[in-house]
């Protein structure tokens, strides 16, 4: 699998504009190299255990089954305590994969390995890069206030929006690997928090066509809605289950579910 293959558009173009700006990318390299991804590293080691065939092998078994089927190389994986169903990757020279707990414990094996393929789907398409320039841009942003907003927030806002649209393009990674309607079964359970779902896999995708029809009745409703996700750094689930329903009729996607 390439990184083209599954990128989606709006990913490769916000990508782009972030780019034109002179020095961001240099500069953020440099800043990864002097030990951010190092300290990350250790918090991982102190706080987090690292699933190896010793340690959690039925987790790693599927971990290593993903990362073949996404053809990256491996990165390394840890499990961390946290009641919310969540996981997230980091680092470009030595990236890992992190997933909590409950995550682990309320989605089977096919739905977990396509949130495992989403976050090598994350690695396979280089966001970490760009990941590390949006989390220092937060983190300068406890330190220098209002000062930060006044010197950054244009590139803060493109980040934000292109981390929206880096998670759909990971979304198509996961359908890949494990189909999409198991995808689209994870992504209840992440919205709902339940272990068992007792619904259509489908539900999310009905309730995106909703939530557009709500946006499109009136100019109100829409300014409102986008003006609240402007500040997140993830899609809604329902839109990125529309998002993925869409993307499941293409060629694209049949080629590479014949191909893994």
């Amino acid at each position: 699998m390439r990184a083209m293959d599954i990128m989606h558009p709006e990913d490769a173009k916000a990508i782009q504009v972030i780019r034109s700006v002179p020095g961001c990318e240099r500069l953020i390299r440099i800043y990864l190299q002097l030990g951010y991804e190092r300290q990350l590293r250790g918090e991982n080691l102190a706080n987090c255990v690292q699933v190896t065939s010793e340690s959690f092998p039925r987790i790693y078994t599927l971990f290593r089954e993903v990362v073949r089927k996404v053809g990256i190389q491996e990165p390394d994986l840890y499990v961390y305590n946290d009641p919310v169903i969540n996981g997230y990757t980091f680092g470009e020279t030595r990236p890992f994969v992190a997933l909590s707990s409950s995550l682990i414990e309320r989605l089977n094996e096919e739905e977990l390995k396509g949130i495992m393929a989403h976050e090598c789907g994350h690695i396979l398409c280089k966001h970490s890069l760009y990941a590390t320039m949006y989390r220092t841009l937060q983190e300068m942003g406890f330190l220098l206030g209002m000062l930060n907003r006044a010197l950054f927030a244009p590139l803060y806002l493109a980040l934000q929006y292109w981390s929206r649209k880096s998670e759909l393009s990971a979304d198509r990674c996961g359908a890949v690997v494990v189909g999409e309607e198991v995808y689209q079964s994870a992504l209840c359970k992440l919205a709902s928090g339940l272990r068992e779902t007792d619904t259509s896999a489908h539900r999310l995708v009905e309730q995106g066509k909703e939530y557009e029809a709500f946006k499109r009745s009136s100019l109100w409703n829409r300014i409102q809605q986008e003006y609240r996700c402007v500040f997140y750094s993830h899609p809604q689930l329902c839109t990125r289950a529309l998002e993925l329903d869409r993307w499941q009729v293409s060629y694209q996607y049949r080629r590479l579910r014949k191909a893994v």
